[in-house]
């Protein structure tokens, strides 16, 4: 498992990112259940990228044991 491929990908590092924006959004807001949504759903967010980034070599895994090549089916639906 290896860290490059998180730290590198488009969807981690605009999670990331958006915890500055959360941040910057909660500092105004009252201390209430409101803000723990609020951070809540960029915890979810996060977590979904990183699940992602997690599960994309066992994508290219089933799709290789399967056959289920994107053009192959492509080629498929045209004829």
């Amino acid at each position: 498992m290896s860290i490059g491929k998180y730290v590198t990908n488009p969807g981690v590092i605009g999670s990331a990112f958006g915890a500055m924006s959360t941040a910057k959004r909660t500092q105004s807001m009252r201390k209430d259940w409101r803000r723990y949504l609020v951070w809540g759903s960029w915890l979810v967010s996060l977590a979904l990228s990183v699940a992602t980034v997690a599960m994309q070599e066992q994508d290219r895994e089933y799709e290789l044991e399967h056959g289920t090549d994107r053009k192959r089916k492509r080629r498929r639906k045209s004829r």
